[in-house]
Parts: C-alpha cells; structure tokens; sequence
C-alpha cells in the first residue's frame, strides 16, 4: 500500500513539473462546511445562478484510499459553471484508516444532507443527481443503488459515472469474460496498475455487488464515460452490453488515447 501512494505522488509531481494547470476559476463561489464530525463538504455556486435545479452530489475519485477536495477543486468549478449547477463535493474519510463502510455511509449521508438543506442551497427540492470519478463513478452508482433502496428513487435524477469502477474482476460474467481485458493490456499504463487496482478493491464490497446488472434497471438514467489506455476501460465499458436488456437509459461514450 505505501508503494501505491509512494508512485501517485511521485506521478503528481511530474505532472506538475511538465504541465501548466489553469488557475482555480473563482468566478464559481466555493464554500467548505463541516456536516458531520469528520465529514467536510465544498459547496460550489456558479455565478449568475438563480433558477433552482437539482443538487449536484460530486464524490471523487483514488481507489476508495487517495482523492480529497482540493484534487478535483478545478474539475467541479469547471462543470459547476459550465452546467450551471451547485455541486456539494464530499471529502468523505478513506481506507485502510477507515474501512468500509465508513466512506460510502459518509457518501450516503452528504446525499440526504443536500436534500434536507436545499432552501440554503437554492436548488430544488428533493431533486439530486450523483456524480463521480474512478471510485467516485463507482459511489455515485452506489449511492443511487442505496437511496432507491431507501425507498427514496423518486429523488434521484440521474447518475454521472467518469470512467466508474463496476465489475471486481473476481465475478465478471462468463459471458463478458473474454471482452474483459483492460487489466492485462494496460497494466503498467497509468498509475492505476492492475496491482493498484486489486489492492483498491479490497476496500468496497459494493463494487459489483451481486455479480448481475438487473438492479440498474431502478436508474432513470445513467450517463458514463471512459477513457482507452486505462486498467478501468473494460469496467466501465461492460456495463453497456451486460445492460441491453434491461429498460433503463444508458448513454456512454469513450476518449481516444
């Protein structure tokens, strides 16, 4: 584990030291609160917002272990003002110091705090979507699994999963197995190695939790993207075929390497 986050910062720093990052867009108004003792959320208000819409529920990404505010700060400001909507980014707490499931409950409980504070949020009532990175992708599916569960699917608008961690590669279906290459063939890539990954997902039962995609079908809509050249590709990939039959919406979309 200390050799994963040893090789992410060192793959931060070079990052930094040979791309020029554009500054934080401060036009979109961002506030940190404390809803919980250890739980800290950003609020972000795109300028000129009036009309209120459905609260953004932003979970980022780093294997369930990695990831905190400040690492996404620019992407939510980005899609804040761009999609004119207030976001609420969770800094929920990490494994292995916290396990499971302590960073979903964490997640699950931002959701319901969003709901009940849309009047000081100004966005509308008892209307959300989840959106996620990553592990971020695979909380926002998560959550929305769990509210509906709740009984509370009528809140749910939609989910925004960013190249999601889906299927453990464990119980992929028999029939996907074959399509599910992405950990071999692109397993020194990136930072997320196939290494990494398996380490990650010692961390979240509720990756792929019980090995069949029947239960997406309680989803209004789900909007997913990818990228190639990752070890998650095929994980985000195979949610599409493996949902064909399933009468939900589904609209997901790759970027070249």
């Amino acid at each position: 584990m200390d050799d994963i986050f040893r090789q992410s910062e060192e793959n931060g720093a070079l990052l930094v030291s040979k791309l020029a990052f554009p500054a934080p867009d401060l036009t979109v108004k961002s506030i940190d609160k404390e809803i919980a003792p250890g739980l800290k959320v950003r609020i972000y208000t795109p300028p000129q917002y009036t009309s209120p819409k459905p609260v953004c529920i932003f979970y980022h990404g780093g294997g369930w272990a990695m990831g905190d505010l400040e690492g996404e700060d620019g992407q939510c400001r980005t899609i804040s003002k761009a999609a004119n909507v207030v976001i609420v980014s969770v800094d929920y707490r990490l494994a292995p110091q916290h396990k499971y499931p302590v960073p979903f409950d964490d997640c699950v409980f931002a959701y319901h705090w969003a709901l009940r504070n849309a009047l000081i949020l100004n966005t509308t009532p008892n209307q959300a979507f989840t959106f996620g990175t990553s592990a971020g992708g695979n909380l926002a599916i998560s959550v929305g699994l769990k509210i509906i569960d709740l009984g509370m699917g009528e809140t749910l608008k939609g989910v925004v999963a960013i190249v999601p961690v889906t299927i453990d590669p464990e119980v992929v279906p028999e029939s996907l197995k074959s399509k599910y290459t992405s950990y071999e063939e692109h397993d020194e890539h990136t930072v997320n190695t196939g290494k990494g990954m398996k380490t990650f997902y010692g961390w979240n039962p509720l990756v792929y939790p019980t090995g069949t995609f029947t239960n997406l079908a309680v989803f209004r809509g789900i909007w997913s993207r990818w990228k190639r050249s990752l070890c998650l590709t095929t994980s985000s990939q195979k949610t599409e075929p493996a949902s064909k039959s399933i009468p939900f919406s589904l609209q997901s979309r790759h970027f070249a390497r």
